[in-house]
């Protein structure tokens, strides 16, 4: 009996090892490139990506119709600002906009203030193409504004933080 349930035990491993074929080494590759998406370590420069991104809405604004915005850089600070509270708490928000909003309202005589933000982005054109995918960011990147600001900071891990600061002039 003990020699019938070997034997049977045998053919059903024959059996299951038949149906589990090894996967071919391209389909090995693109399992792994799959599973490694988005997790690349990817150096990001923060001035050469304030500089395309900015270059980018302001392509994109022209594209449509509208007129490209004038850097502000009395802005900025509040921009980077901004960024380092997010990376400190480590999210992605808008918290504090309407002091941010006053302050450079007061310094710049701007009667209108708005912002986009951003992080995790690796290239500028990706991070374009999530504000045009959101009706808010898309909103105020083809406002009525003459001015901007971009700030891109990378925290400890690399990962980069975008404010951009959206700004009519009188």
């Amino acid at each position: 009996m003990k020699k019938v349930y070997g034997i049977a035990l045998v053919i059903t491993l024959a059996v299951a090892l038949s149906y589990c074929s090894t996967p071919s080494i391209q389909q090995e590759e693109q399992d792994y490139t799959e599973a490694t998406l988005g997790n690349e370590k990817v150096t990001v420069d923060p001035v050469k990506m304030e500089e395309d991104l900015l270059n980018l809405v302001n392509h994109h604004r022209e594209s449509i119709g509208l007129t490209i915005l004038d850097k502000n850089a009395p802005a900025y600070k509040y921009a980077e600002e901004h960024n380092d509270y997010m990376i400190s708490k480590n999210t992605l928000s808008h918290d504090n906009f309407q002091s941010r909003a006053e302050k450079i309202a007061e310094e710049t005589n701007a009667i209108s203030v708005s912002e986009n933000v951003a992080r995790y982005y690796v290239s500028a054109e990706k991070t374009l193409e999530g504000w045009l995918n959101s009706s808010s960011h898309k909103e105020a990147m083809e406002g009525d504004f003459s001015h901007t600001t971009l700030s891109v900071q990378l925290d400890k891990q690399g990962r980069p933080y975008y404010t951009q600061i959206f700004i009519k002039v009188k």
